[in-house]
Formats: structure tokens, C-alpha cells, sequence
């Protein structure tokens, strides 16, 4: 069987549109750690700076030094996605997308508690009152689109199958 032909690819996109998403993440994610790390540098005075911080909790500095926790929780969680994704069928871009932003947010806050004890925050709006990195972006646009993904089109929910039930009453 051929690399590129039509029944073996179409049986593998969706994981490399995953897999690319992860590594495209986690590529920028470790990239803007390691430039910012250590600096505080202003981008827009009053508005958007880069601060380095070492965060040794969660989201928000939540479970404040429990970093086994955490990792451990961490890898729970991608276990579960990947379990997910292995059994769930109806798979589309969107939910590739979703699914690698998730994926790659959380192994690069992983690869940093793991190798380091802590994450590094680093962007900064003068509006939030906390700091966040790419990672924490990554993790939190890919939630919001799975839960859309879930809502929407998967109907993980059942609400579409619920709306469509009253309409035949």
C-alpha cells in the first residue's frame, strides 16, 4: 500500500491535523518561554507586557505548590482525551482542532512542571489580574471549542435530539 493513497490518508488525517495542532503549540509555547523567561519586557506601555513568572499552581495560582498533583492530574486528563478520541467516531476538523489545542496546551504546562517544578507565565494585559502563557491559551480556546464542537455538532449533550422529541409531540 502506497503512503499517500486515498483510503490509507483518509484513515489518518485527523490525527495528523491533531498532531500537527499539538506540535505547533507546543513549538511556540516552549519558544516564547525560553525567550521570556527571566524578562520583563513592555510591548504596549500600560496595556501588554511580557512578565516571567514561575507559577507553581494551577490556573490563576490555584493548588499553590502541588505540583504532583497537578502532573499527575495532567496526565490523567490526556489519557482520557486520547482514550476519547480513540473510541469517538465522528471526528471532523473542528474537533482535531479543539482536541490538539487541549492536548498541546496541556503537555507544554506539563513539560514544565516536569522538568522545572513550576510553569512559566509570562503574558500580561494591564486589564487581567493575572499572568498566562501560551499553553493556558491554547487549553483554554481548544475547551471552548470542544465544548461548542460538543454542543453544536456532536450533540454530546442530547439537546438537538431533545428539540427534535418536542417537535413531534
Amino acid at each position: 500500500m502506497k503512503i499517500l493513497d486515498k483510503p490509507f490518508f483518509y484513515k489518518i488525517r485527523y490525527g495528523i491535523i491533531t498532531t500537527l495542532v499539538v506540535l505547533v503549540c507546543l513549538f511556540w509555547d516552549l519558544f516564547f518561554k525560553i525567550i521570556t523567561d527571566g524578562f520583563d519586557i513592555t510591548i504596549i506601555k500600560g496595556f501588554f507586557e511580557f512578565s516571567s513568572i514561575h507559577n507553581t499552581g494551577a490556573a490563576y495560582g490555584i493548588l499553590g505548590g502541588q505540583t504532583t498533583l497537578l502532573i499527575v492530574v495532567s496526565f490523567i486528563m490526556i489519557a482520557l482525551l486520547i482514550v476519547y478520541n480513540y473510541f469517538h467516531k465522528n471526528k471532523s476538523i473542528f474537533y482535531c482542532v479543539s482536541l490538539g489545542l487541549i492536548l498541546g496546551g496541556a503537555i507544554g504546562n506539563l513539560i514544565d512542571r516536569l522538568f522545572l517544578g513550576y510553569v512559566r507565565d509570562f503574558i500580561k494585559f494591564s486589564f487581567f489580574s493575572f499572568t498566562f502563557n501560551i499553553a493556558d491559551a491554547c487549553l483554554t480556546i481548544g475547551v471552548i471549542l470542544f465544548l461548542v464542537y460538543l454542543i453544536f455538532y456532536d450533540d454530546f449533550f442530547g439537546i438537538k435530539s431533545r428539540k427534535s422529541k418536542k417537535k413531534w409531540r
